[in-house]
């Protein structure tokens, strides 16, 4: 073995890693990554010369001569050694050779090699393919070169294309060539040399390409594609974010890119900083392109994507979104005097296009997609939230659907998720089409489907898969010319956007395989049905036949395990047929993201239809008839619909809220009664999730949407049942059958308070009333203790992030699942069934109507512990690390409440454990207070004697007083939606609005066409 070549080989691979992750001037918090994953950022690495390489007439003899520089002759001792050493050196060289032989045969030989395995071990006498391996390859091409003569001729005459273009063989001469070589090969020797089965192999190669390029669909000169390595994290959110993708040469135009030399334009070439270029769009007049770009300049935990637009000259290039101007973190208190009114049914402050003033994530903008009415949609993370089932185990944002004007002005929220959503693009009817992630009380994985909205936002729906569980996520979608169907690739959701390609027609289902079609029949669909032998990408659809798409022939794992190597992907020709055409590949760094350029058919603008509405805060539902149900749902049973508001999670971790891990937070909005042709017709806040729940004569939930809507401010919106037939169409003008009187929401039972539904707040007061004797007091039967104590150190808070911080009442009412049956995380069903979970899934809500050991609830108190088994059993109402619940007794103010306690109302009282006496969370909510006071003054009139007739009482305003200052204020209160804990941050967040706050990031921002820049600090940082 020769050491000193071995090791320089090692060196250099080494070299090329830590060139992956230049450019990082720091590391960012280590908060940002998951544990132990691999974190650094590729980059191009540079070659360099390696002693022992030796450069040969082909890549073949080039690598066996390498090899054989760095191991020689070993003998059989050293056989252990080198097979330890070969798959670094090996890999090291295939860099090397790959950038010496950049010519696209070679390239194809490279690749079909190394897909084969015949370099995958160490071979003494040299590594070769065997013999007529590439004979037989000559052969499978030509073959597929037959069938792609015919199918062209075919589609050319269905075409009524143009003759041949000059320069350009007839379909007589490709035909006589075929027969030619096919004769050929017939009568090559059995054993040719590897030269001669290597030339035949190109010659075929040669034929079936200008065969298939003959197609008319390929009739246009310049192709746009996107270099820079993958990213670096393979999961279906941090995928896209700008601190894990690394620098590469960006937007790059091929002129002549069906020629072996085509002519490459790098558009941002010296026009903006290094960084990362990607999702780029054509205009439909072909002319401009719109894309994101990240700057590489600041510190890897502040690369942001924004929206640029470059002409497809290289001219003109322009900043849209991430100006100075931008306002990604303009509070609502700015906005609404002039712009909109408070909507007093949200739970937060913002609204549709802003986050209510909270900076809990960096802002950034992806995926942009030209509408037909001039503005731009795309995704961004101005949403302010974090995705909930990663618990802060690494910097995770959501991202929703937005718009915004052709100038960056007018952004707009268009999806009110709480899950991210990806690719955005036009159907032929005007709709937008993009893919969102909806775990609503179901699994998590995979429930990642395709919707439908207008480029206003109003009249969201489904389109396919919210209901398929292979493949597991949907992604990258869009329509064909001339067709009904759509194209699309299926990835894993632990992958980065890569898998099988596909084609669905809803027109067969809108759910399940049955829709589906395999282009790609080598690749798997990734994680449902485990690792892909390869895998593909932004397909392009020039016809039903024919994609343009980037392509990976390694292995590709299905899950996080690893991420592909920087240079994996290149840009082929897919079509059914089977043929891969290689296009264009650089050894250098993947290439992404194929795009004709040239005009296309624009698709319809379609008019708003809440134009003028802007500032109205709600929308209006008609419900058709809520029987017209996948489900068997007797009529007369639904007697009012229940509306709840989903609550999204602001930052990246939060404190367990629930016995449900990560679960989404709900209130409880209203109700409103179901006609008796089970029509309904409601005013509903707009901009915010919204859920429904279908409610029988007791008030608890027979069906649950488990899922989601939301409304535009003034939008009509209708459906025409419960989880009706998706091909079934909304409802929207008023007809016989329709209420004609629209309804608002009757607020439900209990107290008001800002955020979701608190147990502490809501359930403990009834608690409180009915069941201390039995259950905390005098005894605990059935070994139950419902008094409200919460053990709230800072030290238990500080753990809630991996277990829940229970109180004793919670913790009883919870154990064994005996009286609650909750939709827990894991372990959901995938849709709804009539009374499967929730309060009729349990015994609790039956044994309250039953009137347990003779308790007989009022109404009220008992739809309240309704309210709360029907949306899940929370505990907390807020994701705050500053929760109303952890408040602690004051020591001056107990001792002073319990001494007027006792002089009012005796040693008994006054001796109750504090939770039984003060509720910390609602104080209005105290037994102390409640108990004594009459019924008639909103009490509960249990003890007459030194009671209260009415809250303007001064003896029960001192209680009052009293019972307040007995509570401790917190520590520590939310600042913009973090938990203000600046250095003892506990919600992951605080970095980044102490960032924003101090604009310590300049970026460079374009001043006008010309290119020219100038310095900005953006307060979007």
């Amino acid at each position: 073995m020769r050491t000193n070549t071995v090791t320089a080989l090692l060196v250099l691979l080494g070299a090329c890693a830590a060139c992956w992750s230049a450019g990082i001037a720091a590391e960012p918090p280590r908060q940002l990554y998951l544990s132990g994953y691999k974190t650094p950022v590729q980059t191009i690495a540079s070659p360099g010369t390696v002693p022992g390489y030796v450069r040969k007439d082909t890549w073949h003899e080039t690598m066996r001569a390498s090899l054989a520089a760095a191991f020689g002759s070993a003998d059989a001792a050293a056989l252990a050694a080198v097979a330890a050493d070969y798959p670094q050196v090996r890999d090291a060289l295939w860099e090397l050779v790959a950038r010496d032989f950049r010519d696209r045969q070679s390239q194809i030989e490279m690749e079909l090699e190394r897909r084969d395995g015949i370099w995958a071990e160490y071979a003494p006498a040299g590594n070769e393919a065997p013999a007529t391996y590439y004979r037989q390859h000559a052969q499978q091409r030509l073959e597929l070169a037959r069938q792609t003569l015919e199918f062209v001729k075919h589609q050319t005459l269905e075409q009524e294309a143009r003759p041949a273009r000059p320069g350009q063989s007839s379909w007589p001469d490709l035909a006589a060539e075929l027969e030619a070589l096919e004769h050929r090969i017939s009568q090559t020797v059995k054993a040719p040399p590897m030269s001669a089965e290597r030339d035949l192999f190109a010659r075929a190669v040669d034929l079936r390409r200008r065969i298939i390029f003959s197609h008319p669909a390929l009739d246009f000169d310049r192709l746009l594609l996107s270099k820079r390595p993958p990213p670096v994290l393979s999961a279906p959110g941090d995928n896209y974010y700008g601190m894990h993708n690394g620098t590469g040469p960006g937007l790059v135009v091929l002129d002549q890119w069906k020629s072996d030399r085509p002519k490459e334009t790098v558009l941002l070439d010296g026009q903006l900083p290094p960084g990362c270029a990607m999702h780029a769009d054509v205009s439909f007049d072909g002319t401009r392109i719109v894309f994101a770009y990240a700057d590489h300049k600041p510190p890897r935990d502040q690369w942001q994507f924004f929206l640029y637009e470059i002409r497809a000259d290289g001219t003109g290039l322009r900043q849209i979104t991430g100006r100075d101007d931008d306002p990604c973190y303009r509070s609502r208190s700015r906005e609404t005097s002039s712009e909109r009114p408070e909507n007093p049914n949200s739970h937060e402050s913002g609204y549709a296009g802003t986050n209510g003033g909270r900076m809990t994530v960096l802002c950034e903008d992806y995926d942009p997609c030209y509408l037909p009415d001039g503005g731009i949609a795309f995704i961004s993370t101005r949403n302010q939230g974090g995705v909930r089932c990663h618990n802060g185990d690494r910097y995770c944002p959501t991202y929703l659907l937005y718009r915004c004007d052709a100038d960056g002005s007018n952004i707009r929220q268009l999806s009110f998720g709480e899950a991210n959503e990806w690719d955005p693009v036009v159907l032929p009817d005007g709709q937008i089409l993009w893919t969102r992630w909806d775990y609503i009380n179901r699994p998590v994985i995979p429930t990642l489907g395709l919707w439908t909205i207008r480029p206003d936002g109003t009249a969201a729906g489904h389109y396919f898969g919210n209901y398929t569980p292979n493949p597991c996520r949907i992604c990258q979608t869009r329509p064909i010319p001339g067709s009904h169907k759509i194209v699309a690739t299926t990835a894993g959701h632990h992958t980065i956007h890569a898998g099988a390609l596909i084609l669905i027609d809803r027109m067969i289902a809108q759910d399940g395989l049955a829709a589906i079609t395999r282009l790609t029949p080598e690749a798997k669909f990734p994680e449902s049905e485990g690792d892909s032998p390869v895998s593909f990408g932004s397909p392009y659809p020039l016809s039903e036949d024919l994609f343009l798409a980037e392509f990976c022939p390694d292995p590709y794992p299905g899950s996080m395990a690893s991420v592909p190597r920087h240079n994996a992907y290149g840009i082929y020709l897919v079509d059914t047929l089977g043929g891969r055409e290689l296009i264009y590949r650089d050894p250098e760094i993947s290439c992404f993201e194929p795009l004709p350029v040239r005009p296309r058919p624009m698709p319809p603008a379609l008019p708003s239809l809440v134009a003028g509405s802007e500032r109205q805060a709600t929308g209006v539902f008609y419900l058709q008839d809520v029987y017209r149900s996948s489900q068997d749902i007797p009529r007369g049973t639904i007697r009012r619909l229940r509306v709840n508001e989903l609550i999204p999670q602001p930052t990246q971790r939060v404190p367990y809220s629930s016995a449900v891990r990560f679960e989404v937070l709900k209130r409880v909005l209203g109700t409103v009664p179901i006609d008796d042709n089970g029509s309904v017709a409601f005013e509903a806040p707009a901009g915010v999730p919204l859920q429904f729940q279908a409610l029988d004569q007791d008030g608890m939930a027979v069906m649950t949407m488990r899922t989601f809507t939301h409304l535009q401010p003034g939008e009509v919106a209708g459906c025409v049942g419960c989880h009706e037939h998706r091909k079934s169409g909304p409802v929207f003008d008023r007809v016989p059958g329709l209420p004609q009187e629209i309804l608002q929401l009757e607020p439900p039972a209990g107290p008001r308070y800002p955020g979701g539904l608190s147990f502490a707040k809501t359930v403990q007061p009834v608690l409180d009333r009915y069941c201390p004797d039995c259950h905390g007091l005098k005894e605990t039967a059935g070994d139950i203790n419902l008094l409200g104590t919460i053990d709230a150190t800072e030290q238990n808070v500080a753990a809630t992030y991996h277990r829940l911080l229970p109180s004793t009442a919670y913790a009883s009412l919870m154990r064994d699942n005996r009286l609650v049956k909750i939709a827990q995380y894991g372990g959901e069903t995938w849709y709804s069934r009539p009374k499967d979970y929730f309060a009729h899934g349990g015994r609790l809500a039956r044994l309250l109507l039953e009137g347990h050991e003779g308790a007989k609830l009022d109404p009220e108190s008992r739809q309240r512990i309704i309210d709360w088994l029907d949306l899940n059993a929370p505990l907390y109402g807020t994701y705050s690390w500053n929760k109303d619940e952890w408040r602690r007794p004051d020591p001056d103010g107990e001792q002073a409440l319990r001494a007027h306690i006792r002089q009012r109302f005796g040693d008994g009282l006054a001796g109750q454990p504090f939770a039984a006496l003060v509720n910390a969370a609602l104080p209005d909510e105290s037994r102390i207070l409640k108990a004594p006071l009459a019924i008639e003054a909103g009490g509960w009139g249990q003890i007459e004697q030194g009671g209260w007739k009415s809250q303007d009482d001064p003896e029960y305003q001192k209680m009052h007083e009293l019972v307040h200052s007995a509570i401790q204020p917190l520590p520590y209160q939310d600042i913009a939606g973090t938990c203000g804990r600046e250095e003892r941050c506990l919600c992951l967040s605080c970095w980044i609005r102490k960032l924003v706050e101090e604009h310590t990031v300049a970026r460079r921002v374009p001043a006008d066409v010309t290119g020219e820049h100038v310095e900005s600090t953006l307060p979007c940082r």
